[in-house]
């Protein structure tokens, strides 16, 4: 039977979602109590501010947000201290989810790299029984990468350096970095951290949701990007806005096109290829403002009043904050007892300076 891609990835994605709603409902027991898990995600929607919806604890997009995503007061349950091996495999695998949802074209490579981080998620999560059928599919998209490859079958179980190593990419992934570490740094007031309506999110507490900055995951290299008016490509870097934007959101372009690229390798972008990687993220239905923020689909902006405290250690620099989210801080400071007036807050935000005692 001839190799199908897109099936493979299909396979692999689903067997991923039927084993993470039980890994998942396990994992939380104890803050559930006979819940389904996918309250924690509602909770964590109001919380950011996000616009409501249902979710279905099979939804493997609903999944992979539980393993990427600060869970509020119940921080990264998914993740080991110190670690964030779920939630860079996490990421992506929510790329690659992304991709075979808008139907993108997919490759015998895209299918093993799919099941290879299945399986390592799984190992992860020591469940053997998910793993014989995780592990046949990664096989046999092996296989058919070094059959395309010209490797000998027979050497594939031997010499899987056929193909990059992921184990490589994910230490590559810790290395990116896009910014430095300030020698005096400053944290958010603690009166910041606590959100009024502490009462709708008894599971997850009162925290507020702190800026966290995306994670990066190369997912290529810097050939995607060089084939850029090529289709494939295209999809391959839409994919990664996408995700990049529905976790960092609202988000300024210049660092969504920054963080895109360094998925594929590229830490340094000149004007033609920021241009090219912009062009791209304008054909996704995101939404841009009129400040060149991009918003995910999962906030409405005119009914957005959250904010995201960052210590000076995280960074993002002023300019690179939203408008609306420097005037929602704003509004804060006022309601708390700050200074601002009124008046000073109906200013371009941009000119707005928070001055915190």
């Amino acid at each position: 039977m001839t190799f199908n891609p897109r099936g493979s990835v299909q396979d692999g994605l689903d067997l991923l979602a039927q084993r993470l709603s039980v890994i998942i409902s396990d994992r939380l027991s104890s803050s559930l109590q006979g819940l389904e898990w996918t309250v924690i995600l509602r909770e964590l929607d109001n919380a950011k501010g996000y616009a409501s919806k249902q979710y279905s604890p099979l939804d493997l997009q609903a999944q992979l947000r539980m393993l990427t995503e600060r869970l509020g007061g119940l921080g990264y349950p998914f993740d080991e201290p110190q670690t964030r091996i779920v939630s860079t495999l996490g990421g992506e695998l929510r790329i690659m989810r992304n991709r075979w949802a808008h139907g993108h074209q997919l490759t015998e490579l895209d299918a093993w790299r799919t099941h290879d981080f299945v399986v390592r998620l799984l190992e992860h999560f020591n469940d053997a029984e998910g793993l014989v059928s995780s592990e046949k599919l990664r096989l046999t998209a092996l296989e058919e990468v070094a059959r395309e490859s010209g490797v000998v079958t027979a050497l594939v179980q031997s010499e899987v350096s056929a193909v990059p190593e992921v184990a490589d990419l994910l230490q590559t992934a810790e290395e990116v970095t896009l910014g430095t570490t300030q020698d005096d740094p400053v944290n958010p007031d603690p009166s910041v951290l606590v959100r009024k309506n502490a009462a709708e999110t008894p599971r997850i507490g009162s925290e507020r949701s702190e800026f966290e900055p995306w994670n990066v995951v190369p997912v290529g290299d810097t050939s995607v990007l060089d084939d850029l008016p090529k289709k494939l490509a295209k999809e391959q870097v839409r994919a990664v806005a996408v995700e990049i934007a529905e976790f960092e959101g609202p988000i300024h372009i210049d660092r969504l096109a920054e963080l895109t690229a360094a998925s594929f390798g590229m830490n340094k972008l000149h004007a033609k290829r920021r241009g090219q990687i912009s062009r791209q993220i304008g054909a996704t239905d995101l939404h841009m403002d009129a400040d060149k923020f991009v918003w995910p689909g999962s906030i409405v902006p005119n009914g957005w009043h959250e904010f995201r405290p960052n210590s000076s250690d995280i960074d993002r620099p002023f300019t690179r904050i939203s408008p609306v989210e420097i005037r929602n801080a704003a509004r804060f400071v006022q309601e708390s007892g700050g200074a601002a007036t009124r008046d000073e807050l109906d200013v371009v935000p941009m000119h707005v300076v928070i001055s915190v005692a």
